[in-house]
């Protein structure tokens, strides 16, 4: 079993928590168990967070918990690192911890359980932020748009969520994964050209289908337009060894070498709305 120390981020952004996670997870072969040691950890958000519970999750993995008292009890509030499948126990973490939002396991198999449970998500993400109008709209579009992608595309029969809303630093972050196909072998397997990483990534953020009939894509760039153009938000999506990043005006490919992440993961940050959100301009 592979010992990883996982390293405390640089800073809050979302750039350094991939830093943390890349770091972590550089040179581990593919479903490799691994004990991590998060004790290092003192704050981290999402995107380092879920990938890594769905990580020990999905092998059998072990860890040791963070050093501080107040990390480690936040990762227990929300349940890492199994969370929670089922919207009784969704709803039991919610009245025990009521300012924080549970890893939440959507098993493609319930059906309408699992719709209620991304439902019950959504609608705890939402009440996190203000009221305003276009708000519930420019929330639920993109989790439902990455969820639909994880049972269409990754061929997995579960994916997982996770937020958090941070009242004091007024923005709220979002991870959604799985451990499928990822988009390259996605490609692969729908007759087109072999593609790197890179090149899957691109294709994904161009909106190019894996479907013979050339019909919508992955619908991937108009959730992404919608975090940064319409919430004024920072995006990240990650497979393979690639990371396609937008952060302010900038938005840059990333190669990651010696690392694979067997599947898909997307987070972002969303500052809190200070006025009327219209997503319309950017809804395909």
């Amino acid at each position: 079993m592979l010992d990883i120390l996982v390293k405390k981020p640089k800073n809050e952004s979302l750039v350094a928590q991939l830093g943390s996670l890349y770091l972590s997870f550089q040179n581990v072969p593919k479903g490799e168990r691994a004990h991590f040691d998060l004790s290092e950890l003192d704050w981290a958000c999402p995107l380092l967070l879920l990938p890594l519970a769905t990580y020990i999750g999905e092998t059998g993995s072990t860890y040791t918990p963070p050093a501080s008292n107040k990390v480690a009890e936040y990762l227990n509030a929300v349940g890492f690192p199994l969370g929670v499948d089922s919207l009784d126990d969704f709803e039991t973490q919610t009245q025990l911890h009521k300012s924080y939002i549970s890893i939440s396991v959507l098993k493609k198999e319930r059906g309408v359980e699992r719709e209620k449970l991304e439902m019950l998500f959504c609608k705890m993400v939402y009440k996190s932020l203000s009221s305003i109008g276009g708000a519930q709209n420019a929330v639920y579009q993109p989790i439902g748009e990455f969820v639909t992608n994880i049972f269409e595309h990754s061929h997995k029969d579960s994916g997982y969520l996770f937020g958090q809303h941070y009242s004091k630093k007024n923005y709220l972050d979002i991870c959604i994964v799985d451990c499928g196909k990822g988009f390259a072998q996605s490609y692969k397997d729908a007759g087109h050209t072999t593609l790197s990483s890179e090149d899957a990534i691109s294709e994904v953020m161009r909106g190019v289908s894996t479907k013979p009939s050339r019909e919508r894509g992955f619908g991937v760039w108009t959730s992404k337009d919608i975090v940064c153009k319409a919430l004024g938000g920072d995006f990240i999506i990650l497979s393979g060894s690639a990371a396609f990043i937008a952060q302010s005006s900038e938005e840059k490919l990333v190669t990651l070498p010696n690392f694979n992440w067997q599947g898909v993961l997307v987070a972002y940050r969303i500052p809190e709305p200070k006025g009327p959100i219209d997503i319309t301009p950017y809804v395909e």
